[in-house]
């Protein structure tokens, strides 16, 4: 496992919400054993539990606080500036301009904006809203956002187990350059096993990421 499939996991949950509305009632926090509460940290716990990286989020236990996960990551020396956040990165957030955390999420890519100074994440977040209007910190749902580096109090780097090495199956073929083209953009990436598998037929919701993707690529180069 690595956090390729944490990702992974995170995309598959998107849209998931509470019900009813406004209770903090979720399969997470029943999972969790505290149902009923805000549930930002619940669901990365239950979100690297579930990906099989465990030991990756606090040391393999449990929390549903911000700052005691804050607080466990800067004990371990796994916290790095914000500058240098990276997929894979737990970003701790205030939307108040505090300087205390009330909110997380987990970094799924990440961009330059405006002078190429100031740096835009992409987030996967629990109990947030999808859009811009509403709670962004007890919105009820599993959304991905767009956060700014000036609504980032910290950031956690947890510790995956290393992706599978590449395996080769697509060199001296007529569409190793556009795949390798791809590759160097982020577009695709390999499987979890380090194969291509380019015969393979891709889903409706692959081609959705690629899409996605491939947006995001113009955006970056729009903002540039």
């Amino acid at each position: 496992m690595s956090l390729s499939k944490v990702i992974e996991v995170a995309r598959a949950e998107l849209g998931q919400h509470e019900d009813p509305a406004g209770s903090n009632l979720t399969k997470y926090g029943f999972w969790y054993g505290v149902d009923g509460v805000p549930w930002c940290v619940i669901f990365l716990c239950w979100l690297f539990n579930e990906a099989g990286e465990r030991m990756a989020f606090f040391g393999g236990g449990k929390t549903a606080s911000c700052s005691m996960l804050l607080r466990w990551y800067r004990e371990q020396g796994l916290t790095v500036p914000v500058s240098e956040v990276q997929v894979g990165d737990i970003v701790l957030l205030n939307f108040h301009k505090g300087k205390d955390p009330e909110h997380c999420g987990l970094v799924t890519d990440v961009s330059y904006w405006n002078d190429d100074e100031h740096r835009a994440v992409y987030t996967i977040e629990g109990n947030t809203t999808p859009g811009g209007e509403g709670s962004q910190d007890n919105g009820g749902c599993v959304a991905s956002k767009l956060r700014y580096d000036y609504q980032i109090v910290a950031v956690c780097r947890p510790t995956y187990t290393p992706d599978p090495q590449p395996v080769d199956d697509v060199s001296g073929h007529w569409f190793t350059p556009s795949v390798e083209w791809a590759r160097e953009k982020e577009l695709i990436k390999n499987y979890l096993d380090g194969s291509f598998k380019p015969n393979q037929p891709i889903t409706r919701a692959e081609a959705c990421v690629m899409l996605e993707r491939f947006y995001q690529l113009l955006w970056e180069d729009d903002m540039r």
